[in-house]
């Protein structure tokens, strides 16, 4: 339609008319809507007990200025590994998602997922807080990070027979979240497939994989204990760090009080939670496969063999990281594994 100034005119009156209707003002006072997206459904731990709440805090810590609006299981479209550029480019204003599902975008927090980083959920995070400002912040230059925690320890969940040595693991197509995890399957003589964890119980009941490497704690969120029949609990493997990360050009238009309430609601405190939530559900999720499935436990001399076998890939990580000028040693050595 052509615009003139006859109707123009109108457009305004008609405006300046509905802004004296009843219940306008409070629209226009209406709050600050976040819009986050994720990968995983409502009934996920994460999302059911530690967003949610966070949500509900931060709309009481804000004066109900704010509000964060959840959108499970990529309602926004678009698939899991896009959730964090999706949020960088406004699609959504923030994210829950893993660094590990676009490795590329996150060198230096793809180091962290290395064998031996952490012995907990808990103390991961902890670690991940730590090294975050010398090292990990430059990973996240599009983000305000508002949680960053580790998962529980990987397992190795199959379907056909049990993985209790190295030799188990030959030839075995093995579900991993990332390339650094991706990394360590080889490193054990098995293949790895990238793959969502949403994928894995599809997957590994039609066999297109023979285990899954993810954190117990996902048995129960995911249902795997129903497809897979043997879980290898103790070997000794990196862990994942999750994520959920505000678009930072939104953080920084925000005002003052605004600012003070996402700072006040985030941070390590909410991450620990997210952290301890892991690690709470891992054993939950061992204490349910006790009941009809076998849980594998390595050797103390095995779980050495595993040790042994990673040494090469931690330093080809270090002079990887170092050749493409990255301060990986430095990280590395922080967590202790340097040489």
């Amino acid at each position: 339609m052509t615009i003139t100034r006859r109707n123009f005119v109108a457009g305004a009156l008609s405006a300046t008319a509905l802004s004296a209707l009843p219940g306008t003002r409070a629209f226009a006072q209406a709050a600050d809507e976040l819009k986050l997206s994720t990968f995983v459904a409502p009934n996920h731990i994460i999302y059911a007990q530690v967003l949610q709440p966070w949500a509900a805090e931060l709309a009481a810590k804000s004066g109900n200025k704010l509000a964060v609006k959840m959108f499970p299981a990529m309602q926004l479209g678009g698939t899991p590994p896009q959730l964090y550029r999706q949020m960088a480019q406004g699609i959504s204003d923030i994210c829950f998602s893993l660094p590990g599902y676009t490795s590329a975008d996150f060198p230096m927090m793809g180091l962290t997922e290395l064998p031996g980083t952490a012995d907990s959920a808990d103390d991961g995070t902890k670690k991940l807080w730590a090294h975050y400002e010398k090292f990990l912040a430059r990973d996240f230059k599009e983000a305000k990070v508002l949680m960053l925690w580790n998962s529980d320890n990987a397992s190795l969940m199959s379907k056909n027979k049990p993985i209790k040595t190295l030799e188990d693991m030959k030839g075995l197509k093995i579900r991993t979240p990332s390339a650094a995890q991706s990394a360590q399957i080889e490193a054990l003589g098995a293949t790895p497939i990238d793959m969502p964890a949403n994928q894995i119980y599809t997957n590994l009941d039609r066999g297109v994989i023979d285990a899954a490497m993810i954190p117990m704690s996902a048995a129960i969120d995911f249902k795997l204990i129903e497809v897979a029949k043997y879980f290898t609990i103790n070997a000794p493997l990196g862990r994942s760090p999750f994520m959920v990360c505000l678009n930072k050009a939104r953080y920084d238009k925000m005002p003052a009080d605004a600012k003070k309430a996402i700072d006040e609601t985030t941070g390590l405190a909410l991450s620990l939670k997210g952290a301890q939530t892991y690690d709470k559900q891992n054993h939950e999720a061992v204490d349910a496969a006790k009941k009809d499935r076998e849980i594998v436990m390595l050797s103390d001399a095995e779980r050495k063999r595993w040790l042994d076998a990673f040494r090469p890939l931690v330093a080809k990580s270090i002079a990887d990281g170092e050749k493409a000028g990255l301060p990986a040693k430095g990280l590395i050595g922080a967590y202790g594994l340097a040489s």
